[in-house]
């Protein structure tokens, strides 16, 4: 039976009920996140600007950058990088602008015949490793003129389209092409800019397919000389946005984020995020090509057009009374994974072949300088194999 209260211990009740403390406000906490992220967001924006301004990129007119001011501009995105280098440009800036096009106005200073007291002229079409190796060639062999036909990282589609259209090769009696193992990632593209995102170089070159009968298939760039590159980038006229177009087709690492200049590029941090973005974006674009512990994919459409492309070289050579050479060029992390791919395929071309990893160990840091490329002494060890090939190939009966 429940007990019964009497009037005085009723009104007690009441009264304290009446005086009890309220329960306290807790904040909402959607407040304490909003109020978290103002704060946060004030800060990076005052550090934003502070970078901004103790590490002002400057002008290419005024004086080199230092190595910071370097560090936080590296993730300028790639249109930006380009428009900086037109809207104040120096010699060197300019340059680059105009070298690697596979426009036959820009090597007119080539030699297309010998020179006096010479016995050979030597063709040669590649990258700067190439170039280096031909200029260690002439070095030790003082007979030879060299035809530098080489362009800065040019990808095996590059030298091919410029040997093909090179019509003033007709008098060389050796040509050369140079093919280096980390460049044949680049033909899954139809310009320099998307995979040299640090130094974007603008030249364009053809894209290759192969069709249903093996046979090359060419996709020709919207854009093809660097006069008309400056003129379509200034101006972002309709031939710029059919470049555009066909990177975001062919470009296996074209990514707007990283290659749209916009007013992100006003912010250090966001350069900063986008520098780690493009690393990414261009490190997923070897997928099914290459991996350090398998090489290169024989099935992947790359090789299989690489071949093709090493065959229409070495007929197009020999049609033309010339010797063809092939030079595999293996560099750091490489090791002898494009010979690996390639050898059962050039041996049955019938070409010479000349592979550097017998010459120079890709797993010898004393092989290479700091930006990679090969020392003097091993270009001039490559260039001695070189040479033995071209003097036992043209001395032959």
């Amino acid at each position: 039976m429940a007990p019964i209260l009497k009037p005085r211990q009723t009104a007690t009740i009441a009264s304290q009920l009446k005086t009890a403390p309220k329960p306290i406000p807790r904040p909402r906490p959607w407040i304490e996140i909003a109020k978290l992220g103002g704060w946060m967001f004030l800060w990076l924006t005052c550090l934003d600007i502070g970078i901004n301004f103790l590490f002002a990129f400057p002008s290419p007119t005024q004086r080199p950058p230092s190595s910071l001011e370097r560090y936080f501009d590296h993730g300028r995105s790639i249109q930006g990088k380009l428009s900086r280098t037109l809207e104040n440009p120096t010699p060197e800036g300019l340059k680059l602008l105009n070298a690697g096009w596979i426009d036959p106005q820009s090597w007119q200073t080539e030699p297309t015949t010998v020179e006096a007291g010479d016995d050979l002229l030597v063709a040669i079409y590649g990258m700067s490793f190439a170039k280096d190796i031909g200029q260690a060639l002439i070095e030790i062999d003082s007979q030879i003129t060299l035809r530098n036909m080489s362009s800065p990282a040019a990808p095996p589609s590059h030298s091919f389209a410029k040997f093909m259209a090179d019509t003033d090769k007709k008098n060389a009696n050796v040509v050369v092409i140079g093919i280096l193992a980390s460049s044949v990632q680049r033909m899954r593209s139809v310009s320099g800019m998307s995979w040299s995102y640090e130094s974007p170089t603008p030249y364009t070159y053809p894209y290759y397919t192969l069709n249903s009968e093996n046979k090359l298939v060419t996709v020709e760039p919207a854009i093809k000389t660097g006069e008309e590159f400056i003129q379509s980038f200034q101006t972002q006229d309709e031939q710029w946005q059919q470049l555009k177009q066909q990177m975001k087709q062919y470009d296996q690492p074209f990514d707007s984020f990283v290659f749209n200049r916009n007013i992100s590029d006003r912010s250090a941090i966001i350069r900063l995020i986008r520098r780690g973005w493009a690393n990414r974006v261009r490190a997923q674009s070897q997928k099914g090509l290459f991996t350090p512990e398998t090489g290169f994919n024989p099935k992947a459409s790359e090789i299989r057009t690489l071949k093709v492309m090493l065959s229409e070289f070495v007929r197009t050579a020999k049609a033309a009374d010339q010797t063809p050479i092939i030079l595999l060029i293996n560099d750091q992390g490489y090791g002898d994974a494009l010979p690996t791919v390639l050898t059962p395929h050039l041996n049955s071309l019938e070409a010479q072949v000349l592979s550097t990893h017998t010459i120079a160990s890709t797993t010898n840091p004393k092989n290479f300088i700091d930006d990679g490329h090969f020392t003097k002494e091993v270009n001039l060890k490559i260039a001695e194999a070189l040479q033995t090939l071209v003097r036992d190939e043209t001395n032959a009966p």
